[in-house]
């Protein structure tokens, strides 16, 4: 027996999943609360009830129901949430719901044999296929844990089309050996089909932004094509990877085809932070910092070492300052300035701004104006620097507290 557990993505998100959570809060506070869920449910045979239309997607049969659901809603909630915002998407997810349910009761209104539908997971299925339309070859994260002897846990990562196409496949294969009759395949299906179509009617209606990184820009083989720059036509950094071929070419008895394989590894890892990086550079030129300063992070997160050269640094935090994210623009001028600093003069200005503005740190700011040559600065940036010294030894004498090493994020 195994499980799959989709926990995380690659894909950009722009909101917080608030909707996503709630609905899953709400799922669990029905489950628990509600005693007798039989009124609720889809009934087939019994008319029009529009009430159930919209009941039935929060009912689930036991614990293992409803815990399945809510680890895929999270996961594909997470990805449409992220792209459309809130509203929207309690405006798709209960469209979904109610839609799939009234054709299902349409359909059945002339039953004689009874029987009912329940549960989240026809709407699930169809933010499996949205997210399919929108992400596909961005990432998921998944837990896989198999139950043996004993139990295995680990990680992975698939692309979103690969993860939707088989659970999308298997539920065909279900429905194929069932003769396509009204079962939890053939709903999971329709709901699927259902969130396809809005994912694609959202699409050409420009009401998402994927970026160029939809599924109809891959099946055209557009797919980035506003990131055409290489590798070799981007300014020389040190995003680029850090290997020790050198101390490799040293070893006398290393095998060719070791040697071939860590080259492809290489290459491999080379061509992944190309594309964070030109992803990245794309967000900051649409305007989008706090999307850029999000993929920045997952790539840190997901590469190990992972920085960006002097403009695309320099780039991502004037963003955020532009924006008036003063606080958040802060840390990414502070690492400009270590890593940079004889490019940093007029960024030592501004972050000595910040402190002494924002943050009430003179200390801070006169540290970080000590360093700059005012030969480097025009007449207005020089003006400015004498006037925030200025600034910063009036709070001083004034008494401001300032904490030595307190940080801000």
């Amino acid at each position: 027996m195994f499980f799959f557990i989709p926990y995380g993505t690659d894909a950009p998100i722009y909101h917080w999943p608030y909707g996503t959570v709630g609905m899953i809060v709400l799922n669990v506070l029905i489950f628990f609360l509600v005693p007798d869920v039989a009124p609720y449910v889809l009934e087939h045979g019994n008319g029009l009830q529009p009430l159930e239309w919209v009941t039935s997607n929060f009912i689930h049969g036991d614990i293992f129901h409803l815990i399945g659901n809510m680890i895929f809603l999270w996961g594909f909630g997470l990805v449409v949430e992220g792209k459309i915002g809130t509203p929207m998407f309690l405006l798709v997810y209960f469209g979904m719901g109610i839609f799939q349910c009234s054709i299902e009761q349409v359909l059945m209104i002339a039953s004689d044999t009874g029987g009912s539908s329940f549960g989240a997971s026809s709407i699930i299925y169809g933010l499996l296929a949205i997210s399919l339309v929108w992400a596909p070859k961005n990432d998921l994260s998944v837990y896989l844990f198999v139950f043996l002897i004993r139990i295995i846990a680990t990680t992975f990562e698939i692309s979103i089309l690969s993860f939707g196409m088989i659970y999308i496949g298997l539920e065909f294969v279900f429905a194929f050996f069932t003769g396509f009759q009204m079962s939890s395949a053939m709903l999971h299906l329709a709901g699927a089909a259902i969130g396809g179509g809005i994912g694609y009617v959202f699409l050409i209606g420009k009401w998402v932004d994927c970026e160029g990184w939809d599924l109809i820009s891959v099946m055209k083989n557009q797919h980035g094509r506003q990131l055409t720059r290489t590798a070799a036509q981007m300014p020389e950094a040190d995003y680029q990877l850090k290997t020790e071929k050198s101390k490799k070419r040293k070893k006398k008895k290393r095998k060719l085809a070791e040697l071939d394989s860590e080259l492809d590894d290489i290459e491999i890892q080379q061509s992944k932070r190309e594309k964070r990086v030109l992803k990245i550079r794309e967000l900051l030129k649409q305007n989008k910092p706090t999307a850029a300063v999000s993929e920045y992070q997952n790539a840190k997160r997901r590469m190990g070492e992972f920085t960006l050269c002097a403009m695309d640094l320099k780039s991502m935090a004037d963003g955020l300052y532009r924006q008036k994210m003063y606080s958040e623009s802060m840390p990414f001028y502070e690492q400009y300035i270590d890593r940079f600093p004889d490019l940093a003069s007029k960024v030592r200005v501004r972050l000595a701004a910040i402190y002494i503005d924002i943050h009430q740190r003179p200390r801070a700011a006169l540290r970080v104006m000590s360093q700059i040559d005012p030969q480097e600065l025009d007449e207005n940036a020089e003006k400015i620097r004498i006037k925030l010294e200025c600034q910063a030894n009036r709070l001083i004498e004034e008494g401001v507290l300032e904490l030595e090493g307190q940080s801000w994020s």
